[in-house]
């Protein structure tokens, strides 16, 4: 499967459609789209410029700068790929942070099979409970409000979703591991693999997506998609359960002052 058949565009169509459903504005502009949601301010992928077609990089700042201007951040998302990887060295030298995203679209089987009869559907309390220690420990200079901005947005994209939550717990007793499988009855996207530090090595992320692309495949759906860091291991993980790379986007960000 490749972005010729389409997988791409359809990918990134169901991403931008779940932004619509949560943002309190959408709006097309010259170069792509424009995404605002002042109820949640501090939901940076709520608040950012989106790019689909290529833009130098001074351009790309004024940009940003004129529909962002008020916020204490700036993030640009830039889907055409040329522009991506042309942008990438000359933010990276400006001091961005830069972050390099490949869809992975379902087109195989996995290597090996796994039981997944202990994959559980937790509840919404607790499966927000470990997303807040997730944003927690990977976002600590967030503040409460940020924290409590995020974990809503995190809720009402699951309603909006038709999502399924799919979660495995550890030794504990508790909630340990999670992933979630969001549907418009045609397209599936499985998306936030996560497992605490203290529980990881135990094939939970593996059991977890394989129990969600069995879920896709028995409602019929068209295509089911990843997104993942395109420098981490994941990747590697969902490659081996049957996903295949078909594009990449760029997401360049920083706070002002940065």
């Amino acid at each position: 499967m490749s972005a010729v058949d389409g997988s791409l565009e359809r990918a990134l169509a169901f991403e931008r459609q779940t932004v619509a459903l949560l943002a309190d504005e959408v709006a097309p502009i010259d170069e792509g789209w424009l995404i605002r949601t002042p109820s949640l301010p501090q939901v940076w992928s709520l608040n950012e410029v989106r790019v689909t077609r290529p833009i130098r990089f001074g351009d790309a700042l004024a940009l940003v700068e004129a529909h962002m201007g008020e916020l204490p951040y700036r993030q640009l998302v830039v889907e055409h790929p040329d522009a991506g990887r042309r942008l990438e060295a000359e933010f990276r030298a400006e001091g961005w942070q830069v972050d390099r995203q490949v869809s992975m679209a379902l087109h195989g089987n996995p290597d090996r099979q796994v039981d997944t009869s202990t994959v559980i559907e937790p509840g919404e309390d607790e499966t927000l409970k470990l997303m807040q220690r997730w944003m927690g420990d990977a976002h600590q200079e967030a503040t409460p409000e940020g924290l409590r901005q995020v974990l809503e947005y995190t809720r009402l994209t699951w309603r909006a979703r038709c999502m399924r939550r799919l979660g495995m717990v550890g030794e504990s007793g508790a909630l340990a591991a999670m992933t979630m499988l969001y549907s418009d009855g045609t397209i599936a996207q499985v998306e936030d693999v996560y497992t605490v530090p203290e529980e990881r090595g135990r094939g939970f992320a593996r059991s977890l997506v394989t129990r969600a692309i069995s879920l896709a495949r028995e409602h019929g759906h068209e295509l089911t998609f990843i997104v993942a860091d395109d420098e981490g291991w994941p990747k590697h993980l969902y490659g081996r359960l049957g996903f295949q790379p078909v594009g990449r986007t760029w997401l360049f960000h920083r706070k002002v002052g940065d």
